[in-house]
């Protein structure tokens, strides 16, 4: 009885994953660009930030 209930479930994602909407590779790639630029340009800002307020607080409390 539990080998039937696996072998169904496997079965049944296999069919929902056949239905599922998959991009195409050149909208992976751009949309894996824009996930890499807003990252790095976030480290960035989150740097900056985090060296701006290491100064201030060095300025505040020497």
């Amino acid at each position: 009885m539990r080998e039937r209930g696996l072998f169904r479930f496997g079965r049944e994602a296999y069919a929902e994953l056949r239905k599922a909407h998959w991009p195409t590779r050149e909208q992976t790639i751009r949309l894996t660009a824009v996930v890499l630029a807003i990252s790095a340009t976030m480290a960035v800002l989150l740097g900056l930030a985090d060296f701006g307020f290491g100064k201030l607080f060095e300025l505040v409390a020497p």
